[in-house]
């Protein structure tokens, strides 16, 4: 099985992309738009409460503890192997060919369906009623995803910079929105006030069961890993690229754990039981109390963040099968550049089509089921390749 080069850099790679067009700012950004601050709490804050309860902040510090661990064996690799095969070409060099393949194939199944998923997700469970509710304006949830996914496209074809500068804007507007919101919610304690119990180790007995807890988190981290693919278009990538894997997961970390704090004090820490059974999401109806019709600056928030992500995983996942094109693991077509604005043409095309077949699916069986059906899978794919990089680490 042909394996890409990838060999050890003093600098930038040379490679048919464009050099030198993303600098620390926008690899940091790339992971912390993976991760998506705003989504992954819609994805993930009520499911983790159901298993942590009140201590539901040190879910996710346990879990960043862990991924930090692991972003920062990946890193060797990455400072080692500076490519835009990214993981599939870090555990096929360190590893195994057949290795770095099951890394590839994870990251198919992972980066190019986010975008039709996500915005489906948020479309159908959120934007669609609430707007409704709201304003009494029925916009049907697929018009926010064919426009959403129509504009994270635009971004895709225009090139890695204008992409990168995209997520810098747009990643700094949604955590600055949940960051209030939290800041809010401790300002205005709902049942049971002001607390810094969700903070007390002591009560990790009221959690029904932590560990649980801490597994899941890894899929509200899932994205960090997307920093690798762009090391062929980072500056002085051996340095920018491991920040970029550590550094997303630390500031996610220290994100998370006072953002769920401040949600947790705002809708009441003697409510916190009631959060898993809520009709409606309990972090909206806290930005309804709080702040009364600029709530909406919530809804801007998550669709601003399903954009933002599924810009960073077009980039991530594109990278990846550039890559895997190049080295004739994947058809040598999917390896073509375009000579103007130096992005993976092909590959790009190939990830437009895998959003119309993800569009299927939802139609089929519906968001939600298919969203959360593709979430645990790759939480499952991403713990196993974890294991792998840690392998190739040691070897």
């Amino acid at each position: 099985m042909a394996v890409e080069a990838g060999k050890p850099s003093t600098g930038s790679v040379k490679t048919e992309l464009r050099e030198n067009a993303v600098g620390l700012p926008g690899m940091l950004m790339q992971g912390i738009a993976t991760i998506g601050p705003s989504f992954a709490i819609l994805a993930s804050f009520v499911f983790i409460v159901s298993f942590a309860g009140l201590v539901t902040p040190w879910a996710y510090l346990f879990g960043g503890i862990l991924l930090g661990l692991q972003a920062l064996s990946a890193a060797q690799l990455a400072k080692v192997f500076p490519s835009a095969g990214g993981w599939y070409t870090w555990i096929a060099r360190a590893f195994h060919p057949r290795a770095g393949f099951f890394a590839g194939v994870l990251f198919s199944i992972w980066l190019p369906p986010v975008a039709t998923l996500t915005m489906s997700f948020l479309a159908k469970t959120v934007l669609e009623p609430s707007i409704k509710a709201e304003y009494g304006v029925d916009v049907p949830w697929w018009i926010w995803v064919v426009a959403g996914v129509a504009l994270v496209i635009f971004f895709a074809y225009q090139g890695i910079s204008i992409s990168e500068k995209a997520l810098i804007i747009t990643g700094l507007i949604e955590i600055v929105i949940m960051v209030a919101l939290a800041f809010t919610g401790l300002a205005s304690p709902g049942p049971g006030g002001f607390s810094f119990g969700p903070l007390n180790p002591g009560n990790f007995g009221l959690a029904g069961n932590l560990f649980l807890g801490v597994v899941f988190s890894i899929f509200a981290f899932s994205g960090w890993e997307s920093t690798g693919p762009l090391a062929e278009e980072s500056k002085n990538p051996k340095r920018n690229v491991p920040i970029g894997l550590v550094g997303s997961v630390v500031v996610l970390t220290v994100y998370f754990v006072f953002v769920t704090w401040g949600y947790l004090v705002g809708i009441g820490v003697s409510k916190v039981g009631s959060i898993p059974t809520a009709s409606a999401f309990p972090v909206a109806t806290l930005a309804q109390r709080v702040w009364g019709g600029a709530w909406v600056l919530l809804l801007f928030a998550l669709l601003n963040s399903a954009i933002a992500l599924s810009i960073a995983c077009f980039n991530g996942g594109t990278r990846t099968w550039y890559a895997m094109g190049r080295s004739g693991v994947l058809p040598k077509m999917v390896g073509r550049v375009n000579p103007t604005r130096k992005t993976p043409v092909n590959a790009i095309s190939l990830q437009v089509g895998v959003q119309a077949l993800a569009f299927v699916c939802v139609l089929i069986w519906g968001a939600e089921d298919v969203f959360f059906s593709w979430a645990n899978a790759i939480t499952i794919g991403l713990v196993l390749m974890y294991v792998l990089c840690n392998i190739g680490v040691v070897r």
